[in-house]
């Protein structure tokens, strides 16, 4: 039996995932579509958003959502499904690739006297409330959807100085160190892993406290802690009216800025492309594994209030950042030196973006920039530097239906891409499948997160299912209560939308901005006649008229990945994730090669459009060797010149290629950050 906890539990494990919601007003006029389908000719506005459901009655399914998880709680606490005891079979990205956890310990790794030691030293720097072990440190040691391990403690320290402290004490003590954000990772590389050849102690450093954001050059840069959140940083710089560097599916768990470098994050905003700085404060760990060097590659001065300059000394620096003395004085860029002129975002994207040839957009193994970017914990980032991008006064969202998938590439080459200066703000995809899976499995994490919106309270329930999660015999609990109780919620889309949903295989969610020179324009100018130029009923197009709209069509999209994992419990089958890079010139659907290639249940596929960076969710029945068929779709994307992985990392899940593999040893000679990571050696110095 579960403990008296069991109704908060389940009601919260509700909160899957989820995205920005816009709040801004679409306006504007429709124009000719060529659908005959839905008996219509011009765009058209939808009237009610989640089957016209108000948010007084979602808060009543919420509050009898409660009930039904309690009594889900009961039921499954004493009707555990043997066929899902028995049989075996493996979910996408979600169940602990090891059975250890935080209460292993690490007698072995070390003598007791050095572990004693680390943690004596960590506690000095930090103090004792900060230093978690055993049943407190289980959190930081399982991921969000991959990987789960045992640690010596986790320490979470509060100023930038105490960072670097705790990384040499790590290093002195003989220790390996997993640098983490607010772990919402999705391949392991930020957790803890077993392994039977290195005997070193595991210690993660969350830098979860460090989240200040410093705006300089008038807003147009914000200077990020490495725990700021990139959900932080947009609200940030709305004061200035501008956006954030990135928009993430995940922004309502507030990812770090600094594991957005480390992973070289993508997301939807075509028009700034992938997390990219040259300018960051960080650490490495000398090449005998003992000692720390810091590297300023900021480019930065301070004046006072009177407008003096202040002598920015290494020490002098990190003083001013660890104790507040920021507040009293100005930073901003020294455009004299080498790195103030770095760039502080990919400058180049839109270019490269639209440049219709055989490379791919982005990846994960990119070598290009300082060692920061695509680091992957192989050194500890501190502080980072990011450009912020100017706001529409407007933005419209359309959602687009199409015949086939040749049409929606089309459209992405000939609307989308068709010039650097009118891309639009985002441009996704998904297929039918897709559709299908999220309106089956993903309504409840569409209301609530339709009804809390953005902010903390969607980050504490989520960090509480986590933790439901974390304890053995309950990974699939979660899962299991959304699926049945999926249907009690209204429809998660307006109903025109459900019924073009249906009656198209294709969909295309296109955002648009007006961004005061005519791009809004001239892209709706191209996306007109190419329209016009189609057959009847082979395009349908709606556009969101109100807040509301936008942000049900923005949380169906970005719910897609939990909501696949819901449906793979709750119908008995088994699924893999894989995230992917296509040529730009290309776009098709990667066949699943092989004469003895097994059959899929579903397979959704649903895309960074702009970008051509997919996302496949393929659900097996039980029995088919579904490795297998990950390794042939692994083929079939690198066979078409595709890479992979392209935005999530490539962790536990991937091994590495070779000068990826160089460059994060160059960075980390003695293998104290990070061991094990792309199928690198975990143990000390490389040594096999």
């Amino acid at each position: 039996m579960l403990n008296s906890g069991r109704m908060l539990r389940y009601s919260t494990a509700f909160i899957r995932r989820g995205t920005a919601l816009s709040s801004s007003s679409l306006n504007g006029v429709g124009y000719a579509s060529s659908s005959a389908r839905l008996s219509t000719t011009t765009m058209k506005s939808s009237k009610t958003a989640g089957g016209g459901q108000s948010n007084k009655k979602l808060y009543g399914v919420a509050a009898a959502s409660l009930v039904i998880g309690y009594g889900a709680g009961c039921f499954q606490s004493n009707n555990y499904d043997k066929h899902d005891e028995c049989q075996e079979r493996v979910l996408p990205s979600g169940i602990p690739r090891s059975c250890c956890d935080c209460e292993a310990g690490h007698e072995n790794a070390c003598s007791k006297e050095n572990a004693r030691e680390i943690v004596d030293s960590l506690e000095k720097i930090v103090g004792k409330e900060h230093v978690l072990k055993d049943f407190d440190a289980k959190f930081y040691c399982k991921g969000a959807r991959l990987g789960q391990g045992s640690a010596l403690c986790v320490v979470r320290p509060g100023t930038i100085i105490e960072a670097i402290e705790c990384l040499k004490a790590v290093a002195k003590g003989g220790g390996t160190v997993i640098p983490q954000g607010a772990n919402t990772g999705l391949t392991g590389g930020s957790v803890p892993r077993e392994s039977s050849k290195d005997n070193r102690p595991p210690v993660v450093i969350s830098m979860r406290r460090l989240k200040d954001i410093i705006p300089i050059d008038g807003g147009d840069k914000m200077f990020c802690f490495a725990g700021a959140g990139i959900m932080d940083v947009n609200r940030k710089a709305s004061e200035y009216s501008r956006e954030g560097h990135s928009v993430l599916g995940s922004i309502f768990l507030n990812p770090s800025t600094a594991a957005g470098v480390a992973f070289s994050s993508g997301g939807t905003q075509v028009r700034k492309g992938p997390v990219y700085t040259d300018r960051a404060l960080y650490c490495r760990v000398s090449r005998d594994g003992q000692s720390v060097e810091v590297v300023n590659k900021l480019g930065i001065m301070a004046e006072d209030k009177s407008g003096n300059k202040i002598d920015l000394s290494q020490d002098k620096l990190l003083n001013i950042l660890s104790e507040g003395e920021n507040s009293q004085l100005t930073l901003k860029t020294d455009v004299s030196s080498p790195d103030g002129k770095a760039y502080a975002s990919d400058v180049n994207y839109p270019e490269h973006v639209c440049k219709c040839d055989d490379s791919v957009a982005r990846f994960n193994a990119d070598t290009k920039g300082l060692e920061v970017n695509r680091s992957e914990g192989k050194v500890l980032i501190l502080a980072s530097i990011h450009d912020t991008f100017p706001k529409p006064k407007r933005s419209r969202l359309f959602w687009i239906s199409c015949d086939s998938l040749t049409t929606v590439l089309e459209i992405r080459r000939n609307v989308c891409l068709a010039s650097a200066s009118d891309l639009p703000s985002s441009c996704e995809y998904m297929d039918r499948d897709s559709f299908d899976v999220i309106d089956r499995s993903g309504r409840i994490l569409c209301a609530v997160i339709n009804m809390f919106g953005i902010g903390e309270v969607v980050r504490l329930l989520w960090d509480v299912k986590l933790k439901i999660e974390a304890i053995p015999g309950c990974e699939l609990v979660c899962d299991k209560v959304l699926h049945i109780f999926n249907n009690v919620f209204p429809k998660p889309l307006p109903s025109n939308l459900m019924y073009t949903g249906h009656a198209y295989d294709h969909h295309l969610m296109l955002e648009v901005g007006d961004y005061g020179d005519g791009c809004e324009e001239r892209l709706l100018r191209r996306l007109k006649e190419f329209i016009e130029e189609r057959p009847e009923n082979s395009i349908n197009v709606e556009e969101c008229k109100s807040a509301s709209e936008v942000a049900a069509v923005k949380s169906f999209r970005f719910v897609a990945a939990p909501a696949f994992r819901t449906w793979c419990v709750g119908e008995k089958t088994q699924g893999i994730s894989v995230d992917y890079a296509l040529p730009k010139n290309g776009g098709e659907t990667p066949n699943l090669a092989g004469d003895d290639a097994a059959t899929p249940l579903k397979r959704m596929r649903y895309s960074h459009l702009g970008c051509n960076v997919v996302h496949e969710d393929i659900a097996y029945a039980l029995g088919v060797d579904v490795h297998k068929e990950k390794m042939a779709l692994k083929k079939s994307v690198e066979f078409s010149g595709g890479k992979l992985p392209a935005e999530h990392g490539i962790g536990l899940e991937y091994k590495a290629p070779d000068d990826t593999r160089s460059r994060w040893m160059s960075m980390d000679p003695s293998n104290t950050m990070n061991p094990g990571i792309g199928g690198l050696p975990s143990t000390k110095d490389y040594k096999e």
